[in-house]
């Protein structure tokens, strides 16, 4: 098993181990099995099993994260758990975020009242609404 430390202020630019973990500091990409971050962040995160303590990343695609008081970008898994933490765009099959905020929110299962800016069913009455106010103003301009 591979594993890859980075703490104190150091900021690696690629990460590529079976597991990672990071106290502390930064990486520009990391692809592994498992990811550890607590107090740093990561630009992008390809991984099997993700979990964030007070940190970030801006994308994150794995089959598993568990994020608690910390800030994503953007979010695709297969199960995600956000404890008091922040997405702009969360994708998941199973979505467990409790005190989350969440900018566009797509999920199959939710538990939890994430507070969503925009979910599946506003997106959709938005489209409507936008496509209905386009064919009448588009009768009223036609000569």
């Amino acid at each position: 098993m591979t594993e890859d430390r980075s703490s104190g202020n150091d900021k690696l630019d690629e990460v590529i181990a079976e597991v990672v973990s990071i106290e502390q500091g930064g990486a520009g990409r990391i692809e592994a099995g498992e990811v550890s971050i607590n107090q740093g962040g990561a630009q992008t995160i390809a991984a099997d099993r993700v979990h964030i303590e007070q940190g970030g990343a801006a994308v994150i695609t794995a089959d598993s994260v568990v994020a608690t008081q910390s800030g994503i970008g953007m979010l695709v898994a297969e199960d995600a758990t956000l404890r008091e933490s922040a997405a702009g765009v969360a994708l998941a099959t199973d979505l467990d975020a409790r005190g989350a905020r969440i900018g566009i929110l797509l999920a199959g299962r939710i538990e939890g009242e994430p507070k969503v800016r925009f979910d599946a069913r506003l997106a959709a009455i938005v489209g409507a609404s936008f496509a209905v106010t386009l064919l009448v103003v588009r009768r009223f301009l036609k000569p």
